[in-house]
């Protein structure tokens, strides 16, 4: 559906000039408050490209009273105060000299982003209307076989290993593109001081159990949400554990997890070893390997020796091959890093135990975790940004602006 408005274009000044491509946009609903009601089913959002506007994708996606995800909801209802409005920043347009309201529209909510590094900007307008609104059934931008454990758009495919918290395929592109891995791995060694004695004990991504609440798929984004816990034996009822959830976009798959540490574990911790690899499928090669040490590139398959260890605090790491990049950051709470918490980045070359074929790994650490002060509750975030092209210096700039620089969001009702 498209709407002509009877109005003159933009100025210059009133023109998108955002270039963020990656980011979703999310808007808490209690910002919507000008609204005259709360239904989902009575708004559109719209874009402005000159004086013409638009309606692009996007979803409400609902949150309970503790702030989880209704992933098994409707796709309409009545939203209240803390639940989401999402769309892609790169949907966004022109500022409206005239905001859109067509036939049947009683009130409209202007959506102004602007960049804190550049103030480049962008504007999307949520219409209300008086009865149920002309919605626009759009393809979802990314797709979910929930028997399978595949999310697939456009950009890139993943496939979930079943009943646990890792990766078994990774595609740029559409499924019959190669698999660039085996599959991602987590090892953690943690020391425990038990009655005088020191005991470390080891766990994988084997260890970390999975148990999937659902997958909600709406236009703009694909959210799984799971109840994640590493299982150590019953010495250790109470480690880590807590509730994950991936969130697929087009170009775009996070995950930011909520990780609770008790009195006790941090009591009895001596010393901590943590490390998430992704195991590159030998047939990837060549594959070339990038991070703040190694700007310019070290190719994974010609190490100089059999590991390399990158120490100081890196938020980001990114892998070239044939087919694309994937750009990868993680996100630690500023506290650890203010206690001296770091993530170092880590390359391994060598052979396959199971079969004697060449291994090649790539991934972070995080180090000096025993500077880890207080017990609680703890926010992090992993996020991967897949580019359809060569790893270009200074990617991970834009790549990455979500976590670095977020979108500045203003929020008011212009009709």
């Amino acid at each position: 559906m498209a709407v002509l408005l009877a109005a003159t274009a933009a100025g210059a000044d009133d023109a998108r000039t955002l270039r963020r491509v990656h980011d979703p946009v999310i808007v808490r609903t209690d910002r919507l408050a000008a609204l005259p009601t709360r239904e989902t089913r009575d708004v559109v959002l719209y874009r402005m490209v000159g004086d013409k506007a638009g309606p692009i994708p996007f979803q409400f996606d609902a949150r309970d009273k503790k702030g989880d995800i209704v992933v098994d909801g409707p796709r309409d209802f009545r939203f209240d105060d803390d639940d989401e409005l999402v769309f892609m920043a790169a949907d966004a347009g022109d500022r409206a000299v005239t905001p859109p309201c067509p036939a049947g529209c009683d009130a409209v909510v202007e959506i102004a982003l602007a960049d804190p590094r550049d103030g480049g900007h962008a504007w999307a307008y949520l219409a209300h209307f008086t009865e149920a609104a002309p919605h626009t059934d759009f393809p979802p931008y990314v797709r979910f076989d929930t028997r399978a454990g595949v999310a697939r758009s456009d950009v890139y495919e993943v496939d979930y290993a079943h009943g646990r918290n890792y990766f078994t395929g990774i595609r740029i592109g559409g499924g019959d593109q190669p698999n660039l891995i085996r599959q991602t791995s987590m090892r953690g060694s943690p020391t425990f001081s038990l009655l005088m004695l020191d005991v470390t004990l080891d766990f994988t991504e084997q260890n970390s159990i999975i148990d999937v609440d659902g997958v909600r798929v709406g236009p703009v984004r694909a959210v799984r949400r799971a109840r994640l816990s590493i299982d150590l034996g019953s010495l250790f009822p109470d480690l880590p554990s807590g509730k994950a959830y991936t969130y697929h976009s087009r170009t775009m798959y996070l995950t930011p997890s909520r990780i609770g540490f008790s009195w006790a574990i941090l009591k009895a911790l001596r010393d901590f070893r943590f490390e998430n690899l992704v195991d590159f499928a030998p047939t990837t090669m060549p594959l070339t390997f990038y991070d703040g040490e190694h700007p310019d590139g070290i190719a994974l398959d010609r190490l100089p020796s059999p590991e390399v260890k990158h120490d100081a605090d890196c938020d980001w790491w990114a892998h070239t091959s044939a087919t694309g990049t994937v750009l990868n950051t993680l996100v630690i709470p500023e506290r650890w890093r203010e206690w001296g918490i770091t993530r170092g980045t880590m390359l391994r070359a060598g052979r396959n135990p199971g079969d004697d074929t060449p291994s090649y790994a790539a991934g972070y650490t995080l180090d000096h975790m025993t500077q880890l002060r207080e017990a609680g509750t703890y926010d992090m975030l992993m996020a991967s940004v897949v580019l359809p092209r060569a790893y270009r210096r200074g990617d991970e700039e834009d790549a990455l602006a979500f976590v670095r620089a977020p979108l500045q969001i203003e929020v008011r009702r212009v009709q």
